[in-house]
């Protein structure tokens, strides 16, 4: 379980978020981090999981695919970022060149969503706040 994910997890859960993962050349593991959460439950909705080259988000296998690099590689997070200030939503995507094997490159590609995911969602707290919402979650 990564600290990434807890973070996620915790935020999610003060704010009353919730949230569905998409993935594909990763295989799962997007998922899998969250679910390691303790409670995670209470904000993970679940996952899809998709392998054909027509869904792919990149391209972590030993040889290029679809005029695609090995190490092409498509993170986002999106959602109703911002509700609160009145925004209508939001989102990012990222576009990453990564270097390295199979394995490197998906757990690189994990280790970008969830750090993608927990910018978008910590943008719209200070501190002082997230130590707030913390202490009222017992400090989860």
């Amino acid at each position: 379980m990564s600290s990434t994910a807890t973070d996620v997890v915790r935020l999610l859960t003060v704010k009353g978020g919730t949230l569905a993962v998409a993935e594909s050349l990763t295989g799962g593991p997007v998922g899998v981090e969250v679910t390691s959460v303790p409670r995670a439950s209470r904000a993970f909705r679940g996952s899809l999981t998709a392998c054909a080259t027509g869904l792919t988000t990149g391209v972590a296998c030993p040889e290029s695919r679809d005029g695609r690099a090995v190490g092409t590689v498509f993170v986002a997070a999106g959602g109703p970022f911002g509700v609160d200030s009145g925004s209508a939503g939001g989102g990012k995507v990222e576009a990453l060149r990564l270097n390295g094997d199979r394995e490197e490159i998906r757990r690189e590609s994990v280790r970008s969503v969830l750090a993608l995911l927990l910018k978008e969602l910590a943008g719209e707290q200070t501190g002082n706040e997230r130590a707030q919402d913390t202490e009222r979650n017992g400090g989860f």
